[in-house]
């Protein structure tokens, strides 16, 4: 056992700061990096030298350390392989983070006693570890993106099921290959280097040795101070960030009825009759026939866009490529273009209930209730609520296909004014969960998505067929929420963002009543039928279409039935204002 006097630690001491010296000029001398403290390298070597320092076994703990901390700085590697680097500094304070998070803990770990308690805490640790490295890298196989906020998110917008089919959907199997062989050599190498705990436990025996393994604690936190600026914490705020605002929004829910109440006087009482507003999932309208696509898959819509009840828009395009941030934007008075807070925004049903409309959510989506989002606050708020899928929270194995939902609707009593809100499970993958056997007709490579999108049709056919049938049937709107790129077998994956993927269908069906009615609403529509719009502006366009106003929210260049529409298309973008539209 070495023994410890202040000439050895003043040794120790004066060699690892001279080497610290050394590294930040040569660092600075080669590289122009300074004001991107690049000297974070260098501190985490100051920080491992220390550690050895307390240690016999160096070898095996430099191994060790090392081995762990290439998984754990994962990110770096994937953002150049992504071609999604991060930024300098994040690069380094990420490498050198995970350095000292590394040696700080098989340090520490020598601190604790052999036996049980030893063994659960590493194992703990070991499963934080490939954790941190299994989930960017298996989000880097199924998307080839750098994990990001947004797709953490998606996570909480989720479920298992559905996470699971994504990854079956989009992982092939070679990566996961890949990384089991990966964690097995992790596993086999730490089992190889043992590392020997007895020095820093003799160390702390001795006053001089106490001393110094006091200093290499305080210098490692200080060092995770200077590095917490790191891929992890960027990605945690970002992600933290977003779910609060998805809380705000249910929390502010009572305030915002609150307010619609106070003003009701100033809220139009709307049109009467029963309006039915349809929303599809994750639907290319460049695979449906109706927008030129070279299969027949909608047999039904492509005579209905020529029908004189008919308004046929060709040019939607989604504000998202996720579910949960659409909606929270087209069912709300949010949208890509004011500043307003979403937390405080208006939604559809929280209006229609203010102008004296009875309102009705039907789904056949899984119930996001576990996370409180803003889908599942704002069809919380209806009326009467009906959710085929009884697997809550649990599954996207829809027990029922869509075509239930006609079923569902012909039972609804309608009301003198009535809005209905129908959320279809849609062409969600797997696609081929999508549909029965009897339309499973299409080849190709992508038979299983166009046999989806045949059925869709037939689908928002029966729920049509059904509306008409009511008693003051007013009007059918249907949109999809989000398109996904089969052609290139990516999905919606806003980290891989392609311009196919805000594709979306998007029309209207009116009755002779409301017709002969509201002629120049029609024509208004009809006007802007070849525009820009994206969903995001739902709220205004439906709620003109039912004739509410409500004063502190209405923007007339955001409202297809207004003369005033802004049609410019240089204004439109996507991923909430965050890419601009082709």
């Amino acid at each position: 056992m070495k023994k410890w006097c202040p000439k050895t630690v003043f040794i120790y001491a004066s060699g690892a700061l001279a080497g610290y010296a050394l590294l930040e000029l040569l660092i600075y001398l080669i590289f122009p990096f300074w004001k991107a403290k690049s000297g974070d390298l260098a501190l985490c070597v100051l920080v491992l030298t220390f550690a050895c320092a307390c240690l016999t076994g160096k070898k095996q703990f430099l191994m060790r350390s090392f081995c762990t901390a290439v998984l754990l700085m994962s990110p770096a590697f994937i953002g150049l392989l992504a071609k999604q680097p991060l930024p300098l500094p994040m690069q380094y304070r990420t490498i050198a983070f995970s350095l000292i998070i590394s040696g700080a803990f098989f340090l520490l770990q020598s601190l604790l006693p052999l036996g049980k308690i030893r063994r659960i805490v590493s194992i703990f640790f070991y499963a934080i570890v490939f954790l941190v490295f299994l989930l960017p890298w298996g989000y880097f196989f199924a998307s080839h993106s750098l994990l990001n906020a947004t797709a953490v998110l998606a996570v909480f917008q989720t479920n298992p099921a559905e996470a699971k089919s994504y990854l079956l959907d989009f992982m092939p199997w070679q990566a996961w290959g890949v990384m089991a062989v990966l964690l097995s050599a992790y596993v086999f190498i730490l089992r190889q280097w043992q590392p020997s705990l007895v020095c820093l436990r003799d160390s702390l025996k001795n006053r001089w040795g106490f001393m110094l393994v006091v200093f290499c604690i305080l210098l490692t936190g200080y060092s995770l101070y200077r590095t917490r600026d790191n891929f992890y914490k960027h990605l945690a705020w970002e992600s933290q960030r977003g779910l609060q605002a998805y809380r705000d929004f249910t929390l502010y829910r009572n305030a915002r009825a609150a307010a619609l109440k106070d003003n009701l006087a100033g809220i139009s009482s709307g049109r009467d009759g029963v309006y039915i507003l349809v929303i599809g999932e994750s639907q290319n309208k460049m695979h449906m026939s109706a927008y030129g696509y070279d299969k027949e898959t909608t047999p039904w819509l492509d005579q209905m866009k020529n029908d004189t009840h008919t308004v046929f828009f060709t040019d939607a395009r989604s504000c998202h490529t996720h579910t949960v941030p659409v909606l929270s934007y087209a069912l709300t008075a949010k949208n890509q273009y004011d500043q307003r807070d979403l937390a405080k925004s208006t939604t559809l049903i929280e209006a229609a209930k203010a102008a004296g409309y009875e309102t009705v959510w039907l789904s056949n989506q899984v119930r996001y209730g576990a996370w409180d989002t803003p889908t599942s606050a704002i069809a919380s708020e209806a009326d009467e609520q009906e959710w085929l899928n009884t697997h809550v929270g649990e599954t996207t194995e829809t027990a029922v296909y869509d075509g239930a939902l006609a079923d569902h609707l012909a039972q609804i009593k309608p009301t003198d004014k009535m809005l209905i809100v129908i959320h279809l499970m849609g062409n969600h993958g797997s696609y081929a969960d999508r549909y029965p056997k009897d339309f499973a007709v299409e080849q190709g490579a992508t038979a299983e998505y166009d046999n989806s999108i045949l059925y869709n049709d037939y689908v928002v056919q029966h729920l049509y067929d059904t509306a008409k049938q009511m008693p003051n049937f007013q009007g059918m709107v249907y949109f999809a929420d989000h398109a996904d790129d089969v052609d290139r077998n990516i999905g919606h994956d806003a980290s891989r963002f392609t311009q196919d993927m805000t594709r979306i269908p998007f029309y209207m069906i009116f009755s002779d009543e409301y017709m002969s009615r509201n002629p120049g609403v029609l024509h208004e529509l009809r006007e802007h039928a070849q525009v820009r719009f994206t969903n995001d502006l739902i709220y205004n366009t439906m709620l003109a279409v039912m004739g509410i106003m409500v004063p502190d929210d209405y923007e007339d260049k955001n409202d297809l039935t207004s003369p005033d529409y802004d049609s410019d298309k240089a204004r439109f973008r996507t991923l909430h204002g965050q890419k601009e539209l082709d």
